[in-house]
């Protein structure tokens, strides 16, 4: 019985040491399939020393083996390939590539409107002044030296014209009234000429003109002609170059300390973990450039305001605004009307001297007398010279097409910024990956949800923190800017005035034309790359040496933790058989 009890103690014993051996065997495997698989994922710092070191950085500065991220203000504060020094020089350069890709992204825009406004403005001036031209030498080829003394009243109305279309201080419909009044003046005086006039005989001619009409409609149709033509093509072009600047003054507007932070955190912070080649997740990328330029998308709204005003008003300069259609006929014009008042010019006469008077007799001067055939001439041009219509030859018809078909694609793109310089950072013809890409805390799917475009909507953005009531000034008054311009687009579109302060041409001529090809040109302006740098290959310059990864390491841990389980399982039957011996003593 004793014996039975005994084998029977001895059983339940073996079973109680047989479990907890095997259970020590599970544990301590499980345990090291868990170091080997964070064996394979343990951070590697050598492909961040070849990085850092191809974006211009020592690569002395990156530890060889991986350090405690504790110090660590951006990135993970876990094991890292960076220093508190390396994580302020990637920041720095992070934040400057941004302000770089920015730059060159919005720069093209700004040049689009600058060649633009340019290319308008030489054309213009080129027709102005062949317009004087070719005035000049039908005139004088007509009138020979009668015209040479007077042509000092010609002369100032195109000067007023093109004082207009340089500063806007000119009204176009006093300096029309004036010239047309000088003109009259002096035509009634050569077809009197054996008169002598004074200032207060003058002036009650003057007073005359609009019920005697001696030039016809002439005057009233040319300066609704030339009124809404130049004030459409004044505010087209100062319109251009309004675009220009307002592009210009958003290019100074720079990221926040909390975009700088969430720009190192998406571009720079894969290379502490030891993920170089690592791509910032799609998702992700747009909701930090959304934080980053959310007062670039307030623009949005007016931006597109003024671009469809423009698009308006360019239809009208292809068609009833067109300054070429006035322009360029203007002598045939003005001769219309001179011969208007020579055919009625003995009817006009007569009822002046009935109103002002009976003139005195002056001397003859045979100098100013006018022969009849010679002032006839019709409205074609016989020997007149073929003129350009531009610099480059082109009528004002293609220029606008051009025009328009160029700022037609900006519409909406302080919206499309944050797709852009995504899709910078994903290289030529690539998106952005969705699985297996940088999230801002490893490699994994991107979770977050994405915000919309503008201030207001970034009140729930997970990536950069802002405040949503604080405005940008220098935003508000390029708003402001848009809206003053546009109001002008549309006046000038309806044929109304537009009231301008007088400046001087400089002073929309003065910010420069802007180089390059332009936003939708032709030629590409030099690449900016992306802001992620990654492992270039090949290598073209130094490459620090790579170890080859080692095996003992792991192989190691394995035959230590072997070690110990198979003595902790000798250790077990020791103490086992140790009982069963003294229990039976």
């Amino acid at each position: 019985m004793a014996f039975r009890l005994c084998a029977s103690d001895i059983f339940t014993r073996l079973q109680a040491y047989l479990f907890v051996s095997t259970f020590l065997v599970i544990c301590v495997h499980s345990t090291l399939s868990s170091n080997s698989r964070g064996a394979i994922k343990e951070i590697v710092c050598t492909d961040v020393r070849y990085a850092y070191s191809a974006r211009g950085f020592s690569n002395n500065d990156v530890p060889i083996q991986p350090i405690s991220g504790e110090q660590l203000r951006i990135c993970d504060r876990g094991q890292t390939c960076c220093t508190t020094d390396m994580e302020h020089k990637l920041s720095t350069h992070s934040r400057a590539e941004f302000d770089r890709l920015l730059r060159d992204t919005v720069g093209q825009i700004r040049t689009t409107f600058a060649a633009q406004a340019q290319k308008f403005d030489e054309y213009f001036k080129e027709l102005l002044r062949t317009s004087k031209s070719d005035f000049h030498e039908m005139f004088l080829r007509t009138y020979g030296m009668l015209y040479d003394r007077n042509s000092y009243i010609f002369n100032d109305m195109f000067a007023d014209l093109e004082k207009y279309y340089l500063t806007g201080g000119v009204d176009l419909t006093g300096a029309l009234d004036s010239f047309f009044d000088r003109l009259y003046r002096k035509m009634f005086q050569v077809l009197n000429s054996q008169y002598s006039f004074n200032e207060m005989y003058l002036n009650c001619v003057s007073q005359r003109m609009d019920e005697l009409k001696p030039f016809g409609d002439v005057p009233k149709k040319l300066t609704v002609e030339v009124k809404r033509s130049f004030v459409a093509t004044r505010t087209f072009v100062q319109a251009l170059a309004i675009g220009r600047d307002v592009v210009k003054f958003v290019q100074e507007v720079g990221p926040t300390p909390e975009c700088s932070r969430a720009l190192m955190k998406m571009t720079y912070c894969p290379h502490c973990s030891g993920l170089p080649d690592l791509k910032p997740c799609s998702h992700y990328c747009l909701n930090v450039m959304r934080g980053c330029l959310a007062y670039h998308a307030e623009i949005h709204h007016e931006w597109n305001n003024y671009i469809n005003a423009m698009m308006m008003l360019a239809s009208r300069l292809e068609s009833s605004f067109n300054i070429e259609s006035v322009v360029d006929p203007i002598d045939i014009k003005i001769s219309d009307a001179i011969m208007n008042f020579q055919e009625n010019g003995q009817v006009v006469s007569q009822e002046l001297f009935k109103h002002c008077g009976k003139p005195r007799l002056g001397k003859r001067d045979a100098r100013h007398e006018l022969n009849y055939e010679t002032l006839k001439f019709g409205g074609h041009r016989d020997n007149a010279v073929p003129r350009p219509t531009t610099a480059a030859g082109t009528s004002i018809d293609r220029l606008v097409q051009g025009i328009r078909k160029k700022i037609k694609k900006t519409r909406g793109v302080w919206l499309q910024l944050d797709k852009m310089l995504c899709g910078s950072m994903a290289g030529e013809g690539k998106t952005l990956p969705v699985e297996d890409c940088w999230n801002g805390q490893g490699k994994a799917r991107y979770a977050s949800e994405l915000v919309g475009e503008g201030l207001q909507n970034q009140t729930h953005n997970p990536e950069v923190q802002l405040d949503v009531s604080r405005q940008n000034s220098l935003i508000n008054q390029q708003i402001l800017t848009l809206k003053l311009i546009t109001t002008k687009l549309t006046h000038a579109y309806n044929g109304l005035d537009v009231e301008w302060q007088d400046e001087s041409e400089s002073d929309w001529n003065s910010s420069g034309s802007g180089s390059g090809s332009g936003f939708g040109e032709d030629e590409q302006t030099d690449s900016f790359g992306d802001i992620y740098f990654s492992t270039p290959v090949p290598p073209t310059r130094f490459v620090p040496d790579r170890p080859a990864p080692t095996t003992t390491s792991s192989a190691g841990r394995w035959q230590h933790n072997t070690f110990l389980v198979v003595f902790s399982s000798l250790v077990l039957w020791k103490s086992f058989f140790q009982q069963i011996f003294f229990s039976n003593l």
